[in-house]
């Protein structure tokens, strides 16, 4: 008898290929695929910038002190799903994270990202951006594996990604600056019927925007949380110096200074599409350049996923690049 046997990556417990589900902590341990960026593994090739050193101890080079360098760039595809995030032309570093991951369910194959903002005012913001973001899209890959909706599965992630993004600050003697972030993520089903669920979750100002084919019209899937939002869901005008000076102060996010449930009721969305067409999860050093859907749509117009969101980047930095930049594209209903 062949017996295969492995260990679960999130508590080393013993598995074999039969198992869907470790016994022993409950997540996945089977048919998933995960991919997540900022990788750590490119970062850690690079010498130190100042004095050439190539030892680290915690991030730090152990000859001059100085923080480790990362690229300006990273970049993954996962079975057609792009991912891009770039530190941008104005940041020192990329605080900015995306995860995403494959799954297999009864229908097909069931997807699940999660896309961060960490918030500058915070210290060590990546920490939390990295932390939310894996730990969301593994909750998520657990539900949609355990044949849960994917309204659900977007649900679950929030939950574990709030208490990651905890976690990466436990020990900050200020909570007011413990690590935080924001939080956009998707989970995808496919239908027998040839037609797509999707959920939407969002807590922050990072979104979601659906592309369709044409002549469907594209559009934003999540609203923000910011004051800009509420100004206009108050009836103040979109161009007003009000709305304008609040467009990236946020009103909720993930971090250990955040509500205990960071989130409104309206902050999860289900979705049924029918059409082809592409996903975008991004930040908002993306769509402050182009915060209209239609917009984004002229600058991929005739591009593949990979194409598209090279040229979104490149836009967006063209722009100013005043921010950290990430997008992620995920093709509905066949590669684009």
């Amino acid at each position: 008898m062949n017996d295969e046997r492995g260990t679960c990556m999130q508590c080393g417990a013993v598995v074999v290929p039969a198992d869907l589900f470790c016994e022993g902590c409950g997540a996945i341990v089977g048919a998933v695929r995960r991919v997540a960026i900022p990788g750590q593994a490119r970062s850690q090739e690079l010498p130190c910038s100042d004095c050439g050193g190539a030892t680290y101890v915690d991030d730090y080079c152990a000859a001059c002190g100085n923080r480790r360098a990362e690229p300006a760039r990273d970049e993954a595809d996962l079975d057609g799903i792009v991912l891009i995030t770039d530190r941008g032309l104005e940041h020192p570093r990329n605080e900015d994270a995306a995860a995403a991951g494959i799954v297999a369910c009864g229908s097909g194959e069931a997807i699940a990202v999660a896309v961060c903002d960490g918030v500058s005012s915070s210290s060590a913001a990546d920490t939390a951006a990295k932390a939310a973001s894996a730990a969301g899209v593994d909750a998520m890959l657990n539900a949609l594996a355990a044949q849960r909706e994917p309204e659900a599965a977007v649900i679950a992630g929030l939950t574990e990604a709030a208490r990651a993004a905890v976690t990466a600050g436990a020990g900050t003697p200020d909570l007011a600056i413990a690590p935080s972030c924001t939080y956009s993520a998707v989970a995808v089903l496919p239908n027998a019927d040839g037609t797509t669920e999707i959920a939407v979750g969002n807590v922050g100002d990072s979104r979601i925007y659906w592309l369709p084919e044409p002549p469907t019209h594209a559009r934003c899937l999540t609203v923000d949380d910011s004051v800009a939002q509420e100004l206009i869901s108050a009836g103040v005008g979109a161009e007003s110096e009000a709305v304008q000076a609040g467009a990236h102060t946020i009103t909720r996010w993930l971090g250990a200074d955040a509500e205990p449930t960071p989130w409104s009721d309206s902050s999860v969305r289900p979705i049924t599409i029918a059409e082809r067409g592409v996903l975008l999860v991004c930040t908002d050093g993306l769509w402050n350049y182009l915060p209209q859907a239609d917009d984004i749509v002229r600058i991929c117009n005739g591009y593949d996923a990979a194409e598209a969101a090279e040229a979104l980047v490149a836009y967006a930095l063209s722009a100013g690049g005043q921010d950290n930049i990430t997008v992620v594209l995920i093709p509905i209903g066949g590669h684009q």
